[in-house]
């Protein structure tokens, strides 16, 4: 099991297209000796296991946002508490929009509730009735005993001069523990509030986008993709996502420790161009630095 206040990641890939070098992402925090789950991506449920994690141990799940990359295994989590039997409440944290999606897979789990094991008079419970959903907005606070979680809107869907007004929302989020601060940005570009969340933190999180690499391989992919697509597929990239220079730039501006990168689109950070990456992180930076890699903990 993970050491308490250790942050520990599950996926390092970044989506739409599956990383074969790392599972969807989802992060674990220990707050003490409880399993906190930060984003539920593809794979997550078999990753707690692998990180010596029992998924029924899990009692909240913190989403970042609803990008399908990091809320595929949401169904699987309901489901699967479902089949065990779960007593306890399972909370689940997210923007707004969480509450929606959620009650979309709880109505999916009627017909599997329903069928249960085919063991007359046996009922399992219901995700209705163990599940309760907190949806969160820029500055909320949650206390969960000795940890402290504090959420931002960041810049992933919009501009900065567009949050706060009505519209999809995207949160980083900051886990303050027994002597250690981490934030996580979740999918971010450059962001003064991000900036401002994460001061003087221990351990930074970040997501990290090699924009030339990636849009080379989406021409390579798609050879007859319109230019206009192409066009807008490079705003999202370049305007919503954090370079390997802009990391850098955010973990010195915070004042941060250690900076870990991760979420990383195919053919990013692997093992023969992660060393690549560490050193342009480091010319901007003067902390340590990692690439993270899935069931690396920090």
């Amino acid at each position: 099991m993970p050491a308490p206040s250790s942050f520990t990641i599950l996926g390092t890939g970044g989506g739409p297209m599956l990383n074969p070098l790392g599972w969807q992402p989802a992060h674990l925090v220990m707050n003490g000796e409880s399993p906190v789950l930060v984003d539920c991506g593809e794979g997550a449920m078999g990753q707690l296991r692998r990180a010596g994690i029992d998924f029924r141990a899990v009692d909240q799940i913190f989403l970042t946002h609803h990008h399908f990359d990091h809320i595929g295994s949401l169904f699987a989590c309901l489901g699967l508490n479902m089949m065990v039997q779960r007593k306890t409440p399972l909370t689940i944290y997210g923007p707004p929009g969480t509450r929606a999606i959620v009650d979309g897979l709880i109505a999916a789990c009627d017909v599997p509730q329903a069928i249960g094991f085919g063991v007359k008079g046996q009922t399992l419970p219901h995700p209705r009735d163990f599940v309760e959903v907190v949806e969160l907005t820029d500055g909320a606070r949650v206390e969960l005993g000795e940890m402290v979680v504090t959420a931002c809107e960041n810049t992933h869907y919009r501009p900065e001069s567009e949050l706060g007004t009505p519209g999809p929302v995207s949160l980083s989020l900051r886990f303050d523990l027994p002597g250690r601060g981490i934030v996580f940005t979740g999918d971010t570009g450059p962001c003064a509030a991000v900036e401002e969340l994460a001061q003087g933190v221990d351990l930074l999180v970040s997501e990290m986008m090699d924009l030339d690499m990636t849009m080379g391989r989406v021409r390579a992919a798609n050879p007859q993709m319109p230019e206009e697509a192409i066009a807008k597929i490079r705003a999202h990239l370049s305007g919503h996502h954090l370079s390997p220079e802009d990391v850098g730039d955010l973990a010195a501006r915070v004042g941060a420790a250690h900076i870990v990168a991760t979420h990383f689109a195919p053919g990013c950070a692997t093992p023969e161009t992660a060393g690549d990456y560490a050193a342009r992180i480091a010319a901007r930076f003067g902390g340590r630095v990692s690439i993270g890699r899935d069931l690396g903990s920090y």
